[in-house]
């Protein structure tokens, strides 16, 4: 197992989940709702992992400061890293690897990086493969992330092609594939040696830090002063000159940003542990047993004459007839309408609500 005085578990959960709208909005992201029928929020099940690897003392979680009630009514136990704004996950993990590195001197714990926001059904074989994670982490200057093996051709997620194998499950990574077409999505599978990248990295905190200096210069720039502003005085103190380096880091992935450019990045190749990153609502209707006629009812519904339904309700009835293919989904005061092909479109309907003006349903 991990020695948890040198692993700190990294949540990020500073996200919206725009594409979960009417369910998630602003002032309840994704991550804080119950998506399953173990009542449990995504960022709840997120932290319960990942504790038998890390310990609750060692758990941070890194969000927007307007987010920290509902993190710690969700994780009372973490500690909580407040974001000034978005930058997207390369800023933000600088940010968490920084404090990192601040905590005493000569520190140098190894970062489980953890989206808050993933639905796993096997927890044991996912710890199994964070802790090789751990070790490779911890034992040479190596950027660790978690190949999911691929079950289908995909084309929501991005791919790692795996090279030279280093030992147990982990393998160099030969390169990073974006979202691909089907028909290239079919070959990867085809053709093996391919895994799904799952968002979940591990590093130490000297080595990520180093690669920002590597890859995004101006970034790690700011992020030394961070470290020294945090060592020095504290996050308190340091607050109005961190809001002030923060709004000036670029916003881009940790992958775009750093891994593509990466030459030290390994993939540890997982057992199947029933991974689901809940990216949208088709996405989301995976985790369940769906009926004789492919539909997946969550609520009180009445469906005639429908097949390849996703219909969730909210106290309410909901009737569907004659639908193929589509996606229902109630929140009392809201009510979505998509088909399969334009799910991942959702977002788009936040953004035109927001030039309305109905800050009340975003």
């Amino acid at each position: 197992m991990a020695n948890p005085s040198d692993v700190r578990a990294i949540i990020l959960a500073g996200g919206q989940g725009s594409r979960f709208w009417p369910l998630s909005r602003s002032v309840l992201p994704k991550q804080f709702l119950s998506l399953g029928d173990s009542g449990e929020s995504l960022i709840q099940a997120t932290a319960r992992r990942i504790v038998p690897l890390v310990g609750e003392e060692n758990v941070r979680v890194v969000a927007n400061p307007n987010l920290e009630p509902l993190i710690t009514q969700h994780v009372p136990s973490a500690t909580v890293i407040c974001e000034p704004m978005a930058r997207n996950t390369a800023a933000c993990i600088g940010l968490a690897a920084a404090y990192a590195m601040a905590e005493k001197p000569g520190n140098d714990p190894v970062l489980i990086v953890l989206p808050a926001d993933h639905a796993i059904k096997d927890d044991k074989l996912l710890r199994t493969a964070l802790q090789e994670a751990v070790d490779r982490a911890r034992e040479s200057d190596v950027l660790v992330t978690i190949g999911i093996p691929p079950t289908r051709p995909h084309t929501g997620y991005g791919y790692i092609k795996k090279g030279k194998a280093v030992g147990g499950q982990s393998f160099q990574v030969e390169r990073f594939f974006e979202k691909p077409s089907l028909e290239r999505a079919q070959k990867y599978l085809e053709q093996g040696g391919y895994c799904w990248n799952s968002g979940m990295f591990a590093w130490r905190a000297s080595v990520i830090l180093d690669s920002f200096r590597k890859h995004l210069p101006q970034m790690a720039e700011g992020l030394d002063e961070i470290r020294g502003l945090l060592e020095k005085g504290g996050a308190k103190a340091a607050a109005p000159r961190i809001h002030e380096l923060f709004s000036g880091f670029e916003s881009i992935s940790i992958d775009f940003g750093v891994l593509e450019h990466a030459k030290n990045c390994v993939v540890v190749h997982a057992e199947e542990f029933g991974w689901n990153d809940v990216g949208s609502w088709d996405q989301w209707a995976e985790s369940f047993q769906r009926d004789s006629d492919g539909n997946l009812v969550k609520g009180d519904a009445v469906v005639i004459d429908s097949s390849g339904c996703v219909i969730r309700t909210a106290g309410r009835v909901v009737a569907a007839v004659g639908l193929k293919d589509v996606i229902v989904i109630d929140s009392g005061d809201a009510l979505l309408v998509v088909s399969h092909e334009h799910v991942q479109e959702v977002r788009k309907v936040v953004e035109e609500l927001k030039k309305r003006g109905r800050s009340d349903l975003v």
